[in-house]
């Protein structure tokens, strides 16, 4: 009875570890930083000295298989040293962010004067993006140096193919797999923790509005 016991708790055990290593559904956390000085225009460089030079937000990736939704906290306001409060906005009234790897198709849902709204996003050339040479590991992965050009300038994604989806954080996208880093000029991106855990897929579906 006793080995019955012994066998069955090392099954059960054995059971969980294998669910662990389960890396189809999961969440990702990035930390985002953007340099705001670096991304006025010209006619804004008055303001140069009203507003701090960076601002930190996050997004959180959900995905399940080749489906994945994206969500971003905006960044908190902040208070100067003059006692002056700023408010940082990034991006428009974005709700979510879907990437649909079977299809090959990306959404984003908004809301505007309380109605919701699906806009069809276009993805970059897949014949654009230029590896490059070096490596960078983030969360264990060891992510290959992938150069685009957006629409802010060039930008370089660390990306991995280890994982069952495409794209990553600020809508950046690429062929070559999923995306846990960002370089640039005028903003960065890093995957600071990665759950894989169970995710319904209604969580990564396209809703219907």
């Amino acid at each position: 009875m006793q080995r019955n016991i012994i066998l069955i708790t090392a099954f059960f055990l054995f059971g969980l570890a294998a669910a662990a290593q389960d890396k189809t559904q999961g969440v990702i956390h990035y930390d985002l930083t953007m340099f705001l000085h670096a991304s006025l225009k010209p006619d804004q460089l008055q303001y140069k000295d009203m507003i701090p030079e960076t601002a930190n937000s996050q997004e959180v990736l959900y995905f399940n298989g080749n489906k994945a939704k994206i969500t971003r906290h905006q960044p908190e306001e902040l208070q100067m040293e003059d006692g002056a409060r700023v408010h940082i906005k990034m991006g428009d009234n974005e709700l979510a962010f879907y990437e649909d790897g079977a299809t090959g198709k990306a959404w984003a849902l908004t809301e505007a004067d309380g109605k919701k709204k699906l806009t069809e996003k276009d993805h970059p050339d897949p014949a654009k993006p230029r590896p490059g040479n070096n490596t960078r590991t983030i969360l264990g992965f060891v992510c290959k140096e992938v150069n685009v050009n957006g629409k802010n300038g060039p930008l370089t994604l660390w990306v991995t193919p280890e994982l069952p989806f495409r794209g990553g954080p600020l809508h950046t996208w690429t062929p070559e797999g999923a995306v846990l880093g960002v370089d640039s000029k005028k903003f960065k991106a890093v995957a600071t923790t990665i759950n894989y855990e169970p995710v319904k897929e209604e969580v990564v579906t396209i809703p219907t509005l």
